[in-house]
């Protein structure tokens, strides 16, 4: 079409383009993710330009649902709103899971959809589909929290600043409550031209914008300080600190026993809870819940029992439930408790989780010295360990990976994961998301981990790999990253054989439809994808991947026995039960 003339009107769709990449900008957008196509063009070639200009860092993903889910591990680590721009027809539908996940996990994305115009819908055109309404309509977690659809450059200011802030604080479900931070939707209609026909518009120098996290944890949530109010240490007293709370006071500051899910604030509260509960639970009579506790059948038995007190998030209501539980803004613990007997309690639960940490310390140095093939939550400990010694941050498998850590993690690592709905797919790309916002771009240079934060590793099953393998292939000509990737490699998923189905009565039918074996190739399929790859065998030469530094992405792949490894781990659990309860009567 030659060179665009200077002079020359600007299209409508380059003008509703670069009107829209505008005011994401001065909405405070800093990353924008891009998976490429036709109708979309427009705002590839705004996206490009604004980036030229030092506006915005635009990352590159070929496949949609992999890119929604880059957007989801962006907006989780900066807190920021995260664009995810995409094509027509079923480019739009593979956004679907990582919109639901983000809905759930209360993540800013901004999905921005590439539609034709409006007489060109319905009319069974190539690629075309209804946008309005794909992800759903009405007051419900999983649904955006507002939508828009602009055809007129004139609309865009006005839509794109009540859709960034939609996404930021959520939209009204009734009686003054909120669902919070979410997806939003914005449908853009681009008629043809598609390509630039003047050059593009010049971008204020907006300089390299950092891509840091705003720090580890979840932000502290106004009123969270007031939530401690425990008063007298109380005997029978429980906070169970889960997915999704505010930052929160250390343990000694809350006066009570504190037990947290991994990916809770890093240091807080006792390790090891399914052990915990299953030893001590039985004598919690009023237990305090910050967050969405999901992720054990030991919480669930807890919260069935005992008087639950749920924490209110700010002028909301806390999304999980439980029979019979109240309410309310702040703790509101039980006062006045016997006060010796409240410190004896307290030092119970300390003094088991004292002797489960000892004995996990102990398994794992033999391990490391015997030379032996891992278990599984052997892994967990030494992985997160290693995060807590680089300071970096863990992106568990919403699987197993996650109740390895739950069992046996280090309680001082950085763990995130896809709680939301618990989900195994994406997992790669949100560990991917991680990685860039932990990066900080430099002209002209490779950017990598940045100085003062530590890497990002992923803890995945290999079901979970598989699940996201379109995610390790990346554009040759996007920002390196600095990921390591370890797998529980057991050839199959191990989860349920420790769930009803892995009774014996089922065994026939187990590995066919539970377990699925797989023969991937991971080696294979990491240099595929042009990621470096290790396998391993034994503790000690995990222990000494985990050593070297993360440099570029790549997979550590953990050989494991699947067979019998439910058993073992079932076994073990009880020894560690045993080791709780005597503890705490001494």
């Amino acid at each position: 079409m030659g060179e665009p003339r200077e002079g020359a009107a600007r299209p409508a769709s380059q003008a509703l383009a670069e009107e829209t990449v505008a005011a994401l900008i001065a909405g405070g957008v800093t990353d924008v993710v891009l998976a490429p196509g036709s109708r979309s063009a427009p705002m590839a070639y705004a996206l490009a330009a604004a980036e030229s200009g030092g506006a915005i860092r635009l990352h590159v993903v070929i496949d949609e649902r992999a890119a929604g889910f880059t957007a989801l591990g962006l907006a989780a680590a900066t807190t920021r709103p995260v664009p995810v721009v995409v094509t027509s027809g079923s480019a739009v539908a593979n956004l679907h899971p990582a919109v639901v996940e983000a809905g759930h996990q209360r993540v800013p994305i901004l999905v921005v959809s590439c539609d034709r115009p409006a007489d060109l819908v319905r009319r069974h055109t190539s690629q075309t589909t209804e946008h309005r309404g794909i992800f759903g309509e009405g007051r419900a977690h999983a649904h955006p929290r507002a939508f828009a659809q602009v055809s007129d450059p004139g609309e865009v200011t006005g839509a794109v600043g009540h859709l960034l802030r939609a996404s930021r604080e959520g939209s009204p479900l009734g009686a003054g409550l909120l669902t919070g931070a979410g997806p939003c939707h914005l449908n853009l209609r681009f008629a043809d031209p598609l390509v630039p026909a003047v050059p593009a518009r010049e971008w204020p120098g907006a300089g390299e914008r950092a891509c840091a996290a705003t720090g580890p944890g979840a932000p502290a949530a106004d009123g969270a300080a007031d939530a401690a109010e425990p008063g007298p240490d109380a005997a029978g007293l429980l906070y169970l600190v889960a997915d999704g709370a505010p930052a929160w006071p250390a343990l000694a500051e809350v006066g009570c026993p504190v037990l947290a899910e991994p990916t809770a604030q890093p240091g807080l509260g006792l390790g090891a809870s399914p052990v915990l509960l299953d030893a001590l639970g039985e004598e919690v009579s009023d237990v305090v819940v910050l967050g969405r506790p999901t992720l054990s059948r030991q919480q669930t038995r807890l919260l069935g029992r005992a008087r639950a007190r749920i924490v209110d998030p700010p002028g909301q209501r806390a999304w999980f439930d439980a029979p019979g539980a109240e309410h309310g803004p702040t703790a509101g613990a039980r006062q006045g408790a016997d006060g010796a007997r409240g410190t004896e309690w307290s030092e119970r639960w300390l003094a088991a989780d004292r002797a489960v940490q000892g004995d996990l310390d102990a398994e794992l140095q033999s391990a490391l010295t015997r030379g032996v093939q891992p278990e599984g939550w052997v892994v967990a400990r030494l992985v997160s360990r290693a995060v807590a010694r680089d300071g970096g941050v863990l992106l568990a498998g919403a699987s197993m990976a996650i109740r390895q850590l739950d069992l046996a993690g280090d309680r001082r690592a950085r763990v995130v994961a896809n709680r939301g709905v618990a989900g195994i797919d994406g997992s790669v790309s949100t560990a991917i998301g991680h990685a860039l916002a932990r990066c900080e771009p430099a002209a002209g240079e490779r950017t990598g981990t940045a100085a003062g934060r530590g890497p990002v590793r992923a803890l995945l099953g290999d079901l979970t790999l598989q699940h996201d393998l379109g995610g390790l292939v990346r554009g040759s000509l996007e920002r390196a990253i600095d990921l390591q990737v370890v797998v529980l490699a057991d050839d199959g998923g191990s989860i349920f054989a420790t769930l009803e189905h892995g009774r014996p009565e089922h065994a026939r039918v187990h590995d066919r439809v539970f377990a699925t074996p797989q023969r991937l190739d991971i080696g294979a399929a990491a240099r595929a994808a042009g990621a470096s790859h290790t396998q391993v065998r034994t503790t000690a030469q995990l222990a000494e991947a985990l050593a070297a530094p993360v440099r570029g992405l790549g997979i550590v792949e953990v050989r494991l026995e699947r067979a019998g490894a439910a058993e073992r781990r079932r076994t073990r659990h009880a020894e560690l039960v045993r080791i709780a309860a005597a503890a705490a009567e001494h």
